[in-house]
């Protein structure tokens, strides 16, 4: 699986639709950090923020980029509701991010979404830009309080600020990389940058567990 090559073409991206699939917690964190860390960067540097577009809306008009946030757990129904987004959009230019949560242990169920969703591009002939997946199991919107650069969130922070870098280009993230002088060997061959906690598995759902409880106790 490679990026298209008009996705390794950059392009001003004016305006980005987020899609949470399904609508979670945790997709919806995925997207708030990716949101936050653009809009951070875009101030840090002087530049114009891409306007976050409702496609529900009847006035979305032009769409020049689509991140989709999902699971592994992806099902039939929601790949039918990410392919009806997809048409409304094929054969143009508007690039095609994802971040994938990696719910299960192993790298198969990501694998099989990543390649449903290539697919579904390039059967429309839309730009496909790889993006991140986050293999922290479920849970981690009980990180939103935590330091983005602290331990527990840094892994994940610094992949995303791969995908903010290669939103901000409108390329691929692998692409983005290479123009930017950053480490392209990180991106793998399905356009991915995967992050991983930076403590051992155990210690990992311990400390998630205890947060998500100490959160809810909070409500």
């Amino acid at each position: 699986m490679e990026t298209t090559a008009r996705g390794d073409v950059p392009k001003t991206l004016q305006t980005i639709a987020y899609i949470s699939i399904p609508e979670s917690a945790d997709l919806e964190f995925l997207l708030w950090d990716l949101q936050d860390a653009i809009a951070a960067y875009a101030q840090l540097s002087d530049t114009a923020l891409p306007r976050s577009v409702d496609l529900e809306a009847d006035d979305a008009g032009v769409v020049d980029g689509m991140v989709f946030a999902v699971d592994d757990a992806f099902d039939d129904e929601a790949m039918i509701t990410v392919e009806q987004i997809l048409d409304r959009f094929g054969d143009t230019e508007t690039r095609v991010y994802v971040v994938v949560q990696a719910l299960s242990k192993n790298n198969k169920q990501a694998d099989e979404v990543l390649d449903h969703l290539y697919r579904a591009c390039i059967l429309r002939d839309l730009p496909w830009c790889g993006g991140v997946v986050i293999c922290a199991g479920s849970g981690i919107v009980a990180l939103r309080h935590s330091p983005r650069m602290g331990l527990l969130r840094r892994p994940f922070s610094e992949a995303m600020d791969k995908l903010v870098g290669a939103v901000r280009m409108g390329c691929s993230i692998e692409h983005a990389q290479l123009l930017g002088g950053g480490d392209a060997d990180s991106v793998d061959a399905d356009g991915m940058v995967r992050a991983k906690p930076a403590v051992p598995a155990p210690i990992w759902r311990a400390i998630i567990k205890r947060l998500g409880a100490h959160a809810q106790s909070r409500i």
